[in-house]
């Protein structure tokens, strides 16, 4: 199984969709943690689930358009 890549995404989003802006990254944050994903339990040594993994992929095509 692969490590990393759910805290890579999560920067991503966090990042790319935030944008500077500390209340479009609460946002983001929250967003998150609704759907049971807490972004600071996720580590560069995390091992990565698929269906978080899936989240995050269909989040970031929503809020990145990629």
């Amino acid at each position: 199984m692969s490590q990393g890549e759910t805290h890579k995404k999560i920067q991503r989003l966090l990042n790319e969709g935030g944008k500077g802006d500390q209340t479009a990254v609460s946002y983001i944050r929250t967003k998150l943690m609704l759907k049971g994903i807490y972004p600071e339990r996720f580590g560069p040594d995390t091992e990565d689930l698929p269906q978080i993994l899936s989240i995050l992929d269909k989040f970031i095509n929503n809020l990145l358009g990629r």
